[in-house]
């Protein structure tokens, strides 16, 4: 019988890719892109900036979700920390439905959107140690490159607008508080940087680097960055691995009292030089940190030496650490003012007189704790989804107890509150928390030195700036955003993940039969050759939310396009062509209200240059279009005040003045638009004989000044004005000519006010008094007698 042979198993089969088409470096090229330019452009506050970055960013995230489909890799966001990041994004989609502003609400939908697709691309190339570091370097070339446009800018070698203003340095991010805190976190990642090459010249470069940054951060005037900056340092070194806390240390006061002693020469002589006069003190900064930097090098070369005995090591190292740590004391003695005199020596005279304003009771502190309570107000009537995207600046002046003009509510947290509700609230703490989790395991954990370098760096970055965050705006610019999400990402990509005992392999982690696989394979499960619904799904779900983010934002770029275009237009008095821009840019973006009210101004003055019916009838249209979209809009609702005016139409007119004064109540200006809004009411229907209707609009005139909020400490001039003019058209002489005494003291206004006075005296019987008042008038300004009967005629 023939034997039997046994023949070996077919080996598994590896999932091949489904084009062997490498698509990683577009989305790095864009991913990196992003991260070096958004600083630059004014932090991507602005809107034609922002909608362009949504654009970019959205693409490159296609391009990687394309690439995770081409190599199989079903990867879904799974962790606390990406589920987190995306209930966010879903807590902003679900503000539309109770948003106030859908335009705003949009926008911050967007941003949303575009901080998970750099979360996740950041997740993605994240490969080892290599590619963290790879991020980092763009992050803090960005960051050399932003201190460096505020320095020139502020020694006046050229001029970027906004860089440097009032002798203080704001950079290309136009905000100083925002501009200290991503320079220090910036700092921290140089720091680290700095600890891991063993070759010289890298070690000059970050240190020189550094030292400038320090410069800049110092040039800010941001007492919030200048808390912050020590004990983020200080965090750092004793976070790092503890063969390089001495190494970091002597860095950082390398770098420090260089940039100190520099700061001290460059502010000091900035306001009597300029260009190389004052630049080459930081040339001077700039070479004293790279000697040091160098001897430093060689020292730590020379104790490393077998020959060297280990009580000599010691000595100088505890020696050398003793002594910068004195110099480090001394600096946060003088930053704390404790010494002003002394630490003049040291810190320019600005530096320290800002220094010393830093306390509880600073007015700044103060107002933040009341942006705060606002927000809380706003948070219990929009509890759960919120008031929207920019639901802050649309409805704060109701809320507020007096009257202040800001944005943002200056504390990251609230504002999302505000913005999202209770669930975005909570989806936000999910992040932190998830982050901070993330982070409890990987010190745990026992990594690479190298790498455990580069992680707490980056993760030590995106806390000081998420703790600023809580005190004030930085995170409502975008490029900040995009760069702490990155930085979260990048730290989420190099943490390896849980093993589990059954299910697909998570990131970092392989199961036995998946060893096979290269070692360049990016983490996540590979999909089997039959596979096809998950990649499908991944492929479907990429390409929607890329055109989700990519359609809005194109349009609305567009919009603004036309808009522009419509503005220089109107200016030109080119009232066809200003109407064509604007109605194109209201049908590609409908939620602006500005654009309607602009289209319905248009209609209004060509209604009333050709008595036109349809004009007419579309003037006000789009004026209830405008109205309905942002009803908080304050400059809006004035527009529209008059156009109605124009219309002729003053019930409308007084209503939408009256809307006016709801969305901004603490605004003496707005009650005198009302006022205004109602006299001119009353007279047109005195004259057409509707004198029950004008006696209640004029009976609301006088009430005016009486019923203004708290929060007013007196009537303006200009109301006593309209008040006092509301008591002549009643009948009441002598409230008339009280109100208009009031009146005439403004400047402005006088002549107007005397004529009425003159008309309200000569009705009292004082018609000696009144003729007197009405010649001195005529001989300042002809024409005032007769403007005085026509007052009289008024009064019968």
């Amino acid at each position: 019988m023939r034997e039997m042979i046994k023949l070996p198993a077919n080996p598994p089969l590896k999932p091949q890719p489904i084009l062997y088409l490498n698509l990683r470096p577009f989305f790095l090229a864009g991913l990196w892109f992003i991260l070096f330019t958004s600083p630059f452009m004014r932090g991507l506050f602005f809107a034609p900036e922002l909608l362009t970055y949504h654009i970019i960013t959205a693409a490159a995230f296609a391009f990687c979700v394309y690439d995770q489909v081409l190599r199989r890799e079903v990867h879904y966001p799974r962790t606390p920390l990406d589920l987190s990041i995306l209930a966010l994004v879903a807590a902003y989609a679900l503000s539309l439905i109770t948003a106030v502003h859908m335009r705003s609400a949009i926008e911050e939908l967007l941003k949303a959107a575009t901080y998970f697709m750099v979360y996740w691309m950041a997740l993605r190339a994240m490969r080892g140690e290599k590619d963290l570091d790879r991020l980092l370097n763009v992050v803090y070339a960005a960051g050399i490159g932003v201190a460096a446009v505020g320095l020139l800018a502020a020694a006046r070698v050229f001029n970027f607008p906004g860089a440097y203003e009032n002798g203080v340095i704001m950079s290309t991010l136009q905000y100083k508080n925002a501009l200290a805190v991503y320079l220090a976190s910036v700092n921290v990642i140089g720091l680290g940087l700095s600890l891991k090459p063993e070759r010289l010249l890298p070690k000059v470069f970050y240190a020189a680097g550094n030292m400038l940054l320090v410069v800049v951060i110092l040039g800010t005037q941001s007492r919030g960055g200048w808390v912050l900056y020590p004990l983020a340092m200080a965090a750092f070194v004793a976070l790092v691995p503890k063969s390089f806390r001495w190494r970091g240390a002597y860095h950082l006061v390398i770098f420090l009292g260089c940039g100190l002693v520099t700061a001290r020469f460059f502010y000091g002589h900035l306001q009597g030089a300029q260009g190389f006069a004052v630049l080459k003190y930081l040339l001077a900064g700039l070479v004293a940190a790279a000697v040091l930097q160098v001897c430093y090098h060689f020292l730590a070369l020379w104790l490393n030496r077998d020959t060297v005995p280990e009580n000599t090591r010691r000595l100088v190292a505890t020696g050398g650490l003793a002594y910068f740590g004195a110099v480090l004391a001394v600096y946060l003695w003088y930053a704390a003012a404790a010494f002003p005199v002394a630490a003049a020596q040291v810190l320019p005279g600005r530096v320290i007189a800002r220094a010393e304003t830093i306390s509880g009771h600073d007015p700044s502190f103060r107002s933040r704790l009341e942006y705060s309570r606002d927000a809380l107000r706003i948070v219990r009537d929009y509890p759960v989804t919120g008031a929207g995207g920019g639901g802050w600046n649309a409805l704060y002046h109701r809320y507020a107890s007096s009257l202040y003009w800001t944005t943002e509510t200056h504390n990251h947290f609230f504002q999302t509150w505000v913005e999202a509700g209770t669930l975005g609230f909570l989806a936000l703490l999910a992040v932190w928390v998830g982050f901070v989790l993330l982070l409890v395991r990987f010190k745990r954990r026992e990594e690479g030195e190298g790498v455990r370098i580069s992680a707490w760096s980056a993760a030590v970055a995106a806390l000081t700036l998420g703790v600023h965050s809580a005190f004030d705006f930085d995170l409502s610019l975008a490029a900040l955003g995009i760069y702490l999400y990155a930085l979260l990402g990048g730290v989420q990509g190099v943490v390896p993940e849980p093993v589990h005992k059954t299910g697909p392999a998570p990131a970092g982690e392989r199961r036995a039969q998946d060893r096979d696989l290269p070692p360049e394979a990016p983490a996540g499960r590979r999909a089997g050759p039959a596979a096809w619904r998950p990649l499908v799904a991944l492929a479907l779900a990429g390409t929607l939310a890329a055109a989700a983010v990519i359609y809005p934002a194109r349009a609305f770029y567009a919009a603004g396009v036309a808009g522009a275009e419509g503005a220089r237009a109107l200016l030109a008095k080119d009232l066809e062509s200003a109407k064509g821009f604007y109605e194109q840019a209201h049908r590609l973006d409908p939620f602006t209200a500005s654009y309607a009210a602009d289209l319905a101004q248009v209609w209004a003055v060509l209604a009333a240059a050709r008595d036109d019916a349809v004009a007419r009838y579309r003037s006000m249209q789009y004026a209830r279009e405008a109205a309905k979209a942002e009803p908080y809009n304050t400059k809006v609702r004035a527009t529209l005040v008059n156009v109605y005016s124009l219309l002729r139409e003053y019930d409308l007119m007084v209503a939408e003045a009256a809307s006016l004064c709801e969305a901004n109540p603490l605004a003496a200006e707005h009650h005198e638009i009302l006022a205004r809004a109602r006299l001119d009411a009353a007279r047109h229907y005195l004259k057409r004989g509707g004198r029950q209707k004008a006696r209640e609009y004029l009976q609301q005139v006088l009430d005016t000044p009486g019923r203004l909020p708290a929060a007013i400490s007196r009537p303006s001039p200009a109301l006593y004005l309209t008040a006092g003019q509301a008591a002549y058209l009643l009948g009441d002489m002598p409230r008339a000519a009280e109100l208009l005494e009031l009146a005439r003291g403004d400047r402005d206004i006088a002549f107007e006010a005397e004529l009425w006075l003159a008309a309200s005296l000569a009705r009292k019987g004082e018609a000696s008094r009144a003729g007197a008042m009405v010649k001195e008038l005529e001989e300042k300004k002809p024409g005032a007698l007769e403007a005085y009967k026509e007052i009289l005629k008024q009064g019968k």
